[in-house]
């Protein structure tokens, strides 16, 4: 069979059928490495396809594996499908790791888990700070790609974690570990693998700074689910954020609180019963994430500015919506905002995404501003137009329930003007 030698960027991952000094793709020098590769077959040589009428593909009953772990199972879905092939991001030290540990810990099922960054004394370290310990956990300590599954083969594990997909390589391949061409290549492999042997596989990533899972976007769309798990270092508060789900609902989240022995689930996160005045400058959203309803403290600050050009500071809200809100305050409501730095902070770590905060977000700015406290059973639900006008957002009747059943008093207006301070 004849061969033809291709020419792949290790730095880009693009193909070239000549050799060239610099990638055209990336500009790179002495990056095309040759590749040799079987040429096209013969019609002789490949096989028809297996193919199958939909009616007479039959599921096992017990299609999803449960973890044990209530929030990890919820934001999947109901738990881990068999044959699937899940991606979890996160920036380094989150929690990745730990998180996944006591997942494969909480039940008996067999794992193998390919251990790429840490060694097993390293990895039965975190075990015994956990303190949960599966047995019938296998560590594979290669990060060669083809040799681990060779070792998976002979364990006929329920579940494979890769750890992480940035330290595994195929040596076939002449590129480092990490780079575009073997990220590529091995989570090809691993798709595969688990379609072929039902087999199903998390996979771990780290992030880059654009908050995006380090590799080509090719892996998030080759993989089945991709979750990221995210929070700040000075609060325990993790959230597991679901973002791609071909067996689940998507955006759905799950709460956890990292502890000395790893992380216990926040089933109440969001749902503590309100009453009370607020200091001023807070007021309670409500916000939806997948099919449940978190209430909020949204916490704002004004101060007379000493410069010529007033900050505007906000946390875990976008800046953008948050300057855009300031502008709607100052035309509804007359309110002269020019001259005052406006700071805005997120409670617990948490990041608002959800349009329904705007009115929460309005109503803390003018309380900061007037220093009028506001009753902490109030919840302000509603999105903001540029005209003041507040609009139903989606799943307001849903928002509405969540707030009586906690005894609070949900705040819907029909403009800004009325928003009675």
């Amino acid at each position: 069979m004849k061969q033809k030698i291709v020419y792949v960027c290790s730095n880009c991952g693009n193909e070239f059928l000549k050799w060239s000094g610099k990638c055209d793709s990336c500009n790179s020098w002495n990056t095309l490495k040759g590749i040799k590769e079987d040429a096209d077959r013969s019609q002789n040589e490949v096989k028809a396809a297996d193919f199958i009428r939909i009616k007479d593909v039959k599921t096992a009953a017990n299609q999803r594996i449960k973890s044990n772990v209530s929030e990890f199972d919820s934001v999947l879905g109901g738990g881990i499908v068999r044959g699937s092939v899940l991606l979890l991001g996160g920036q380094p030290g989150i929690g990745k790791s730990t998180l996944i540990w006591q997942v494969v810990n909480s039940t008996d099922m067999k794992v193998a888990y390919i251990a790429a960054e840490e060694s097993p004394e390293q990895i039965k370290i975190r075990s015994s700070r956990i303190g949960k310990e599966n047995n019938n956990v296998y560590l594979i300590s290669s990060p060669e790609i083809n040799s681990a599954m060779m070792a998976i083969k002979k364990i006929s594990p329920e579940l494979v974690v890769v750890d992480s997909v940035q330290t595994i390589y195929d040596s076939s391949y002449p590129s480092i570990a990490g780079s575009i061409i073997q990220v590529k290549q091995c989570a090809m492999k691993i798709m595969n693998f688990a379609k072929r042997s039902n087999i199903a596989f998390i996979i771990i990533g780290h992030v880059t700074k654009e908050g995006e899972v380090a590799g080509p976007k090719t892996l998030e769309h080759l993989v089945d689910g991709v979750f990221y798990l995210e929070g700040v270092a000075d609060i325990p508060e993790r959230f597991l954020r679901s973002q791609k789900n071909r067996f689940g609902p998507s955006e759905e989240l799950g709460v956890f609180k990292m502890t000395q022995k790893g992380f216990s689930g926040e089933e109440d996160f969001g749902q503590k019963r309100l009453g009370g005045k607020l200091p001023s400058g807070i007021a309670v959203a409500a916000v939806n994430e997948g099919n449940r309803v978190y209430f909020i403290e949204v916490q704002a600050l004004t101060q007379k500015t000493y410069f010529g050009y007033p900050r505007r500071n906000s946390v875990g809200y976008d800046l953008n919506r948050l300057n855009m809100i300031i502008a709607i305050i100052s035309r509804s409501l007359k309110i002269d905002l020019s001259n005052h730095d406006v700071y805005l902070n997120v409670a617990q770590g948490y990041k608002i995404k959800d349009p329904s905060a705007d009115l929460a977000v309005a109503a803390a700015i003018v309380g900061a501003y007037k220093n009028k406290p506001l009753s902490g059973k109030s919840i302000y639900i509603g999105e903001l137009d540029l005209a003041g006008r507040v609009n139903e957002v989606i799943n307001q009747n849903q928002k509405i329930k969540a707030a009586k059943k906690i005894g609070a008093v949900p705040i819907i207006l029909k403009d800004l003007g009325s928003i009675g301070f």
